[in-house]
């Protein structure tokens, strides 16, 4: 029962662990596809404005360069306010020394620049860069780009074109992207959290069921079944589950049935004897004949429960694996006859005639002295059940690689609802007719189990009032397999 618990507690943990291992992985994964992804993007839409930034700086520098080798501002001015006002930027031309000659927003005339992008036109003999500015205003904080070109004239530079302009909007647009991708990070999240436990209750719930029917059977309840369908691991594993308990709860009734059967039979020659003595004991002056009858139905009884207790050590063995079959090649007439001869006075007592016809005699691969108390019992079993006058045919025959052994009567015989259980214990087709034979009711499945131990069977006809046919069947040679 511990361990059922522990099983469940354990269940319910892989269960939350499973869950998070499963988030904490999806969580990884989607943050670095979303990290990848606004990288990626934030990469496009920059470029893609500095490279238009850059080319309008060069196409500036182009227009500018003979102007301002000959100092002509005006025209300078001119040129940069009407690109400004195309692109939506700022232009400031520098010359070589890096002094602002020009600005479209007329601030910074005459103001020398320091900054990396001049410097790497001016020194650095780039023909152009660029570089990312936080710039503060009244207007707001913003990112802007600067972008350079060099004002080349005669192959020489003598100066520089910068281009301002903003790229907030980028900026925005990457934020807005990494504010959504966030969202659907969030919300993937708890969808996955919704999924994984739903997922992971699908797959533990059926092994939850398992659990608590065992913990059930384990209380005693053997009705207990999983009752899972599928086609799935779990679903074999229940349905096994179920044949087991199946077989449990079959067993366990067979052993309740097979205590009250067997304590009946001991407990009525023992009621037998009980009253047999206490008529000798509580009479007086009783004859010596009926002390003598009395006592040989005692002697009668006890006989009976000899039979009977010998029979259930037996079965006890057999049904614990404890018996063994000590294999030798015999044939088959030797075992019949030492029968047929053991019983033939049984037999003349009652004038019933045992034939056998032994033509077709074969050697076979069997334990001698089981084989020979299965067919004991067969043959017995149709002397008892056959009226006065009447006859048991014995035959034997093989073919291919069995051998039969086939005991026939014209008794009593048997309806058909009753074919199906004689071989089960205990079970009496007439248990008056029984009791006054003596029967304990387990020569049928013994020979049975003796039967099946040689990986063989036995086959029964029977009509009521005509008799019964009884064949059994072994192989002509043992195989380990075979061997129950």
């Amino acid at each position: 029962m511990a361990i059922i618990l522990r099983t469940n507690k354990l269940l319910y943990s892989i269960r939350w662990q499973f869950a998070v291992i499963y988030l904490i992985l999806v969580g990884i994964v989607f943050g670095l596809v979303s990290v990848a992804v606004s990288s990626l993007v934030e990469d496009y839409l920059v470029n893609q404005r500095v490279s238009a930034l850059t080319k309008a700086a060069n196409s500036t520098a182009v227009q500018v360069a003979p102007y301002l080798s000959d100092d002509d501002a005006g025209t300078i001015y001119d040129i940069v306010v009407n690109n400004g006002n195309d692109s939506g930027g700022r232009f400031l031309v520098l010359n070589s020394s890096g002094i602002v000659v020009v600005d479209s927003f007329s601030d910074l005339n005459g103001v020398k620049l320091s900054d990396r992008e001049v410097n790497d036109i001016l020194y650095g003999r780039n023909s152009s860069s660029y570089g990312f500015h936080s710039i503060s205003d009244p207007s707001g904080d913003f990112w802007a780009v600067y972008c350079t070109s060099s004002i080349v004239h005669n192959g020489q530079i003598i100066g520089a074109v910068l281009y301002s302009s903003s790229i907030q909007d980028v900026v925005n647009a990457t934020g807005m992207l990494q504010e959504r991708t966030l969202a659907i990070f969030l919300l993937a999240c708890g969808i996955i959290i919704i999924i994984s436990l739903f997922t992971t209750n699908l797959i533990t719930k059926p092994i939850k069921k398992l659990t608590d029917v065992a913990i059930k059977i384990s209380n005693g309840d053997l009705s207990q079944r999983a009752n899972i369908r599928g086609k799935g691991e779990v679903a074999e594993l229940a349905q096994t589950f179920d044949m087991m308990c199946g077989r449990i709860q079959n067993m366990d009734q067979q052993r309740s049935e097979f205590v009250s059967d067997a304590s009946h039979e001991l407990k009525t020659p023992l009621a037998s004897m009980k009253i047999l003595v206490e008529s000798m004991l509580y009479q007086d002056n009783v004859p010596e004949e009926v002390y003598k009858e009395f006592l040989g139905d005692i002697n009668g009884e006890i006989d009976r429960m000899n039979s009977l207790i010998t029979d259930l050590l037996l079965l006890s063995k057999m049904d614990s694996d404890i018996v063994t079959i000590n294999l030798e090649k015999v044939r088959i007439s030797s075992i019949v006859n030492k029968c047929v001869n053991a019983l033939e006075p049984i037999a003349r007592e009652r004038n019933i005639r045992v034939r056998t016809d032994l033509s077709d005699d074969f050697e076979l691969e069997c334990d001698p002295l089981k084989l020979r108390q299965a067919i004991n019992n067969l043959i017995e079993n149709a002397i008892k059940y056959t009226g006065d006058g009447g006859h048991v045919f014995v035959t034997t025959k093989h073919h291919g690689g069995e051998g039969a052994v086939r005991i026939e009567d014209n008794g009593v015989g048997m309806s058909p609802e009753h074919l199906e259980h004689i071989f089960e214990r205990f079970y009496r087709v007439d248990k008056a007719r029984s009791r006054e034979t003596g029967g304990t009711g387990l020569g049928l499945h013994i020979v049975r189990r003796i039967a099946l131990m040689h990986g063989g069977r036995v086959d029964v006809e029977s009509q009521e009032g005509k008799g019964s046919v009884f064949t059994l069947v072994v192989p002509l040679v043992q195989h380990t397999e075979d061997i129950l």
